[in-house]
């Protein structure tokens, strides 16, 4: 719909374009919670409360900060995606360690320094990553803009399609 697509283009630029045509929005039907999954090929399953009138035929409730938040998060897993990561993968790993060691797969060292920030986002794990935008998208929707993510803004905006990293290959 015209209301996820610019919402796309606002916080991604043009760094997912070539998959927007492509890109669908699903119920989440197991466990409808709030609890959000991206999967390879655009596909992302939200739970039944995040749309309009509950009716995932209309738009995204995308004024909540929280489902824009959370939004916003699975759609890093589809640019991380294009950046050549194993997202699926990298993610299950990460949440059977958190489970064994009792850890939050999602948890990150926020600090002031947009520099720093950064490098924590750089550094991070997929589910960090994820964090860290959702953080910044929330903070903006609420009109409290977080001024530590604005590098990171301006590197998820600038990352174009197919660049990967040393050493990563996309394997999910």
């Amino acid at each position: 719909m015209p209301v996820e697509t610019a919402f796309v283009q606002r916080f991604f630029g043009t760094a997912l374009n070539g998959l927007l045509p492509g890109m669908r929005l699903h119920v989440r039907r197991l466990g409808d919670t709030r609890r959000a999954l991206s999967l390879g090929g655009g596909r992302i399953y939200l739970p039944r409360s995040f749309f309009e009138h509950q009716d995932p035929r209309q738009a995204l409730r995308l004024a909540h900060p929280v489902v824009a938040g959370i939004f916003a998060h699975e759609l890093l897993h589809q640019w991380q995606r294009l950046q050549g990561r194993a997202v699926t993968w990298e993610a299950l790993g990460l949440h059977l360690r958190a489970a064994c060691l009792r850890r939050n797969p999602y948890h990150y060292q926020a600090c002031a320094d947009p520099q720093q920030m950064l490098q924590c986002f750089l550094d991070a794990s997929v589910e960090q990553q994820g964090q860290i935008w959702q953080d910044h998208v929330q903070a903006l929707v609420q009109g409290q803009p977080l001024a530590c993510m604005g590098l990171i803004a301006e590197h998820v905006r600038q990352v174009q399609l197919g660049q990967t990293r040393p050493g990563q290959t996309n394997k999910d």
